[in-house]
């Protein structure tokens, strides 16, 4: 068996029909097999599984999370490649052929495309990054394209000695990035390969627990960046991360405290990283960021919590 391809599913009826039938109908050399794991769904899931037969490998379990699920999976898993796609997710055709053609023709252990990113009203070619041969020491370009488990194709010996964490969501920053540093090359091509839905994943009108698993995942990785020298890196993590990415999702909720919460993250970053606005990282941002970040960093809360609340 060439490869695996993992799904974690949990609730989602409505897309994951269509998320397999991308995978079962793939135009390409390799064999491969797709193990989809029902995560304790409380909707039709299990059933749209089930009538797939043979077609895939089912297992079904008690929910536990994603990283849980994916575990689950990839000890299942016989492929010498591993694969991923999220039930609400498609892929073209050709997408383990390329990837494992590219990886295999490049000797690569990992490689990365990019997405066709899906929202409501328009789906358009989302770059991932600048293609390329990256070998180990010199991936500072790569630790900034994101860590999604599913645009990329690794190794399965990758999975030998570290698995994604258990009990929390943000599971994908806690793991991805210790699989890009421990690879020796990484490929990374243009080629839009895989169909990323934007349907405000994760997102809720009340900040709870979940999201600041976030923070905890960060805090999972810094060690091996620091080990590996990439300190800018994740200096820059924390700062679009959280500083950026939570603390905005901070400001659009509807929780009355969270001028505090905001404040209290800010403050907590700024402990590891006073001088965190001179990051060299900040300067390749998009305008609309640079200017959050300004107004952030002057602590203009009245501004932001008029202008990125929307």
């Amino acid at each position: 068996m060439d490869v695996s391809i993992i799904i974690p599913v949990y609730n989602n009826e409505s897309y994951v029909k269509e998320c397999i039938d991308s995978l079962i109908n793939q135009k390409t050399k390799y064999k491969y097999e797709i193990i989809a794991v029902n995560d304790g769904s409380k909707d039709n899931s299990l059933e749209v599984l089930k009538s797939y037969g043979d077609k895939i490998i089912l297992i079904d379990k008690e929910n536990s999370g994603p990283g849980d699920t994916r575990n689950v999976a990839i000890k299942r898993a016989v492929g010498k490649y591993i694969m991923f796609a999220d039930s609400d997710d498609y892929a073209r055709d050709d997408f383990v052929e390329t990837m494992v053609g590219t990886l295999e023709k490049e000797k690569a252990d990992i490689v990365i495309c990019d997405f066709m990113r899906i929202d409501p009203d328009k789906t358009y070619h989302q770059h991932k990054g600048q293609a390329g041969t990256y070998l180990k020491g010199h991936i500072n370009d790569v630790l900034m394209m994101g860590f999604h488990s599913t645009n990329k194709v690794f190794k399965k010996e990758y999975f030998k000695n570290d698995l994604y964490p258990k009990g929390m969501f943000f599971e994908d920053v806690a793991l991805i990035p210790k699989l890009l540093l421990k690879a020796n090359k990484i490929v990374k091509i243009d080629d839009p390969l895989y169909y990323y839905r934007n349907n405000n994943k994760g997102t809720t009108n009340v900040i709870n627990y979940t999201n600041y698993d976030l923070y905890t995942a960060i805090t999972m990785i810094d060690e091996s960046f620091r080990k590996e020298g990439y300190l800018e890196e994740l200096e820059f993590m924390y700062i679009d991360s959280i500083l950026v990415d939570l603390m905005i999702k901070i400001v659009k909720s509807r929780d009355p405290e969270k001028k505090k919460k905001f404040f209290d993250l800010k403050n907590k970053v700024e402990e590891k990283y006073p001088k965190w606005y001179k990051n060299k990282y900040i300067k390749k941002c998009k305008f609309t960021k640079r200017l959050y970040l300004h107004c952030l960093r002057r602590n203009y809360w009245w501004i932001i919590s008029k202008v990125f609340s929307r």
